[in-house]
């Protein structure tokens, strides 16, 4: 599933993001978490997220072939 934000309102969490020091992907982590624990009524939750690994590789990696993500709670 997808979900189109209004160009208004992303451009408003780029700058909210940029003033907290953050990503704009941390910000919307946040208001996941938030969701999550309000359906689930729990004041804790846990969620996964997968970052490109490849930037972080040295010389020659975009010749290499595999996996190249990290997965983070």
């Amino acid at each position: 599933a997808s979900l189109a934000l209004d160009s208004a309102l992303s451009q408003r969490l780029r700058v909210q993001a940029r003033q907290l020091g953050v990503s704009a992907a941390s910000l919307i982590h946040l208001a996941f978490a938030q969701m999550l624990g309000r359906l689930s009524g729990r004041e804790q939750v846990v969620f996964g997220t997968i970052l490109m690994g490849r930037m972080q590789s040295g010389e020659g990696a975009e010749r290499a072939l595999g996996m190249f993500i990290n997965t983070l709670p």
